[in-house]
């Protein structure tokens, strides 16, 4: 199936002009922590080249080698001068280094469209040889759809040690336990030691979870309390509110939720000696 035929009753009933329609592919190193701190948008708003001549463009982030996966479908509603855009350095600072833009950037209005939801994160489609061209004409060739994925592909539970999970997604589950009933469900029903990484630093706290709800009550406190569990990381999301998105949640051991508290203590203390966590954000 071809991208255009799945959208044409979209864009029939938008009255879309599918020559005004551009495509994108959004790649680098960093794409994925622009979007756990919720910079993706703006980020995509600047240009340092006039690219989006466009009246509405199909945005993709790029997967490995030459796929992508459907982000959304924005119309493009000009551009918005200097002097009324969103202050370029409030958002400079949260930027990751590789993404080195400034104040002489294009700014364009991107306008989200509503009806596209269903694919949003599902729709893969092969971008082609012409990979080095991020910014392509819609009408310009058929481009093929290679996987439709089902609405909960990236929320299956793989089993307490077999994921690592991002600040943003767990926030997510956090957020939406009857949607994400099954993680609930497993992380509520046993005790544990958990781990979480600063991935810009490398540094670690190691955590225990021996009260109501598990793991899951543990984790719930640490997404709605900004961390109150650890007063060294509290006091750094507290300097910078975003950087609760450099952290990473994982499990290293669970215990029944019928262990004693002081069993799970000795556990936790034994994984702080092994990781030398008090050189990072265990203050004992």
């Amino acid at each position: 199936m071809k991208l255009h035929e799945l959208f044409k009753y979209r864009f029939d009933k938008m009255n879309v002009d599918i020559n005004r329609v551009k495509i994108v592919r959004h790649i680098g190193k960093d794409i994925n922590k622009l979007i756990e701190r919720d910079l993706f948008e703006y980020y995509q708003c600047l240009n340092k080249k006039r690219r989006f001549e466009c009246d509405y463009l199909i945005s993709f982030i790029g997967l490995e080698s030459t796929k992508a996966l459907f982000w959304n479908v924005y119309k493009v509603d000009g551009e918005i001068p200097p002097q009324i855009r969103p202050n370029f350095e409030e958002y400079k600072k949260e930027f990751p280094q590789s993404f080195n833009y400034n104040t002489d950037s294009i700014y364009y209005n991107l306008v989200k469209e509503d009806g596209f939801e269903d694919m949003h994160r599902r729709l893969v489609i092969e971008w082609g040889n012409s990979a080095r061209q991020w910014v392509q004409n819609y009408n310009s060739r058929a481009i093929e759809i290679i996987e439709i994925k089902p609405s909960s592909f990236n929320k299956e539970f793989p089993g307490y040690l077999e994921f690592t999970l991002t600040y943003k997604e767990l926030e997510e589950f956090i957020n939406n336990p009857i949607k994400y009933y099954i993680w609930k469900d497993k992380l509520s029903s046993v005790f544990g030691i958990y781990l979480l990484v600063d991935i810009e630093t490398g540094l670690q706290y190691i955590g225990a979870a021996y009260n109501e709800d598990g793991i899951w009550g543990r984790w719930e406190n640490h997404i709605k309390t900004n961390f109150s569990g650890s007063k060294i990381i509290k006091e750094l999301i507290e300097e910078n509110k975003n950087k609760k998105y450099d952290f990473q949640f994982t499990i290293l051991e669970i215990l029944p939720n019928y262990s004693n508290k002081n069993q799970v203590l000795e556990r936790e203390k034994l994984y702080k000696q092994k990781l030398r966590t008090k050189e990072g954000f265990n203050l004992n």
